[in-house]
């Protein structure tokens, strides 16, 4: 599974508004200080506006992002293994709304 995580890695790590969160504890990206995009479980979710979360969730290109507490998450979205291809665009797309 790291090689998936290492495109994205590899993707932003010349990018100096970016900080890549690697070793123990929460694995993904960083700005200014806080995480836009985590690899969580195999997955990877990504800090979108929330009007855009809905968008990817009612076109099939994302899923609710739930952090164990039974309510889903309006500024998140889980984006599956299955759409990796998409992962590092996802990413990009976050970058852009929090800035």
């Amino acid at each position: 599974m790291s090689e998936v995580y290492d495109k994205v890695k590899a993707h932003f790590r010349g990018n100096a508004k970016v900080e890549i969160a690697e070793g123990k504890g929460a694995q993904g990206l960083k700005y200014k200080g806080k995480m836009f995009a985590m690899f969580y479980k195999g997955d990877l979710t990504v800090k979108l506006k929330p009007e855009s979360v809905q968008r990817l969730i009612e076109n099939s290109e994302g899923l609710p992002h739930d952090p164990g507490t039974g309510k889903p998450m309006k500024d998140r979205v889980l984006i599956p293994v299955s759409k990796k291809g998409t992962w590092i665009d996802m990413c990009e797309l976050s970058l852009s709304e929090i800035q």
